[in-house]
């Protein structure tokens, strides 16, 4: 059992979640409506990751039978894919449920919690239980499969740490755009939250695959690729926010 990768991973999990769940603490203290969103958009997280899979799947079996030669047809589509159903489930489920139940979402601070708690479940599933198995249980795991080596996981397991503070970012600010979308009946916020969620999943990913990797050492690679992704979030960001001026917050929701 390597120490030094059981503490990157403890390291990793905390950097990966510790700030936002300090900002959520700081927005929602102990109001329990606004925990109740946080929980309930970690929930149709999952919901829609369930729901996509399904797709994934038969699309990744599909790529078994294909030829060698169109194996790079393949991967391109896999990744069109991919960030397209990322924007229509995630982003689709979570504006037919805000539409349905629109008191989780009665004012900004619940838009911010449900985002942040959409976000930080991400984080854990995907990101926090992979590193801890891997930094637990490496020795045991790489005699059963092929993993990479353990330093390569050092560099992978940074990287990967910081993207997921970048994804909550993302995420909060499309949780914004659907609000928006409920809260003034303007459908047009929720076709660009889900336009908006295949780019940041679609662009950076195919820089990545064609254009960086191929042009650089890993290294410098990776902390690029995960700039594209900042810069990208980023944008998102202040697109939200300004439309969220600009359009105000939610009319006072009737009993």
């Amino acid at each position: 059992m390597s120490l030094l990768l059981i503490i990157i991973a403890i390291v990793g999990s905390l950097i990966a979640v510790l700030p936002a769940f300090l900002i959520f603490l700081f927005i929602a203290r102990f109001k329990g409506s606004m925990w109740l969103s946080a929980f309930i958009g970690g929930l149709f997280w999952f919901i829609a990751l369930l729901a996509r899979t399904p797709i994934l799947l038969i699309v990744e079996f599909w790529g078994l039978t294909i030829p060698p030669t169109f194996y790079a047809i393949y991967v391109l589509i896999l990744i069109f894919l991919g960030a397209l159903l990322a924007g229509l489930f995630e982003e689709g489920i979570k504006f037919v449920f805000v539409k349905k139940y629109p008191s989780y979402i009665k004012t900004v601070k619940h838009a911010l919690c449900f985002g942040l708690g959409w976000g930080i479940c991400e984080a854990l599933l995907l990101y926090v239980l992979t590193v801890l198995a891997y930094g637990f249980l490496y020795e045991w795991l790489i005699t059963i499969v092929t993993l990479p080596p353990e330093s390569y996981l050092y560099y992978s397991f940074t990287l990967g740490a910081f993207e997921r503070n970048i994804a909550i970012v993302f995420h909060v600010s499309a949780t914004i755009l659907v609000a928006l979308a409920v809260w003034h009946s303007r459908f047009l916020f929720a076709l660009l939250a889900i336009l908006a969620h295949f780019l940041f999943d679609f662009i950076p990913i195919m820089l990545m695959q064609y254009v960086i990797y191929p042009l650089l050492d890993q290294f410098t690679a990776g902390i690029l690729t995960e700039c594209v992704f900042a810069i990208f979030a980023i944008i998102f960001l202040v697109l939200a926010y300004w439309l969220l001026k600009r359009e105000g917050g939610p009319p006072e929701i009737k009993a």
